[in-house]
């Protein structure tokens, strides 16, 4: 009897293990993904100081140390429970866009406007992570949008830092005022459509503090 609850007991702990490293990363993914940008932001430390431009200097230190904090602390998350593709899309478009440019660095255009959006978007993903009880990064915001005069518009969306791409990423599922749709903490960009009817992009920040797991936008209509 007394090996038979020897058993058992080792038995439900050695589940018990395997369940909690089921939600582990299976691959290096996030890894490569990290590596690579903070390679890319490191090339760019020898390139923007030659323009003189303090408002891209500037906003390049912030990402710099930015990037420094949150890393490690998305390694850990990922330890504990691995980072939901959605997630991983976007740190993978903040990589290639910054990759893009290192490489392109004398024809990019906006290089602050771009810099700063990854910024406020890595910042969004280290506060919701920070504000989760169990510093879980896997949070997702319910956003819910309202056309402001009328009803009936498509919600479109993309990554902040994509401006200036033409490009739909993401697109709510109900037209407004019912539209509704979840995301992971970061910064984006959302417009209406209606018919030959196109609004102008808006930016939000979509982040969690710990007791509200949803946010209401009311987006201009368009003219």
């Amino acid at each position: 009897m007394k090996n038979f609850y020897k058993f058992t007991f080792t038995f439900y702990i050695s589940v018990f293990m395997y369940s909690c490293a089921s939600y582990g990363p299976t691959d290096n993914t996030l890894s490569v993904v990290l590596s690579k940008t903070q390679q890319a932001v490191t090339n760019l430390a020898e390139k923007i100081p030659a323009t003189e431009d303090d408002s891209l200097i500037k906003t390049y230190g912030k990402l710099e140390k930015m990037s420094k904090e949150l890393f490690p602390v998305l390694e850990e998350c990922n330890k504990k429970y691995a980072l939901t593709p959605e997630y991983m899309a976007t740190l993978q478009g903040a990589q290639k866009i910054i990759e893009r440019i290192d490489k392109d660095f004398n024809t990019i255009p906006d290089k602050a406007f771009i810099l700063n959006a990854i910024y406020l978007d890595y910042n969004a993903k280290l506060k919701s992570i920070h504000s989760s009880a169990k510093n879980d990064a896997n949070t997702k915001i319910r956003v819910t949008v309202d056309s402001s005069e009328e009803e009936g518009y498509f919600v479109f969306g993309k990554l902040s830092y994509e401006k200036a791409l033409d490009i739909k990423r993401f697109r709510f599922n109900k037209p407004t005022n019912s539209a509704t749709q979840d995301f992971v903490p970061g910064y984006y960009l959302f417009w209406l459509e209606k018919e030959n009817r196109v609004g102008e992009p808006e930016l939000h920040l979509i982040m969690s503090n710990g007791t509200e797991e949803e946010k209401q936008l009311v987006l201009k209509t368009p003219k």
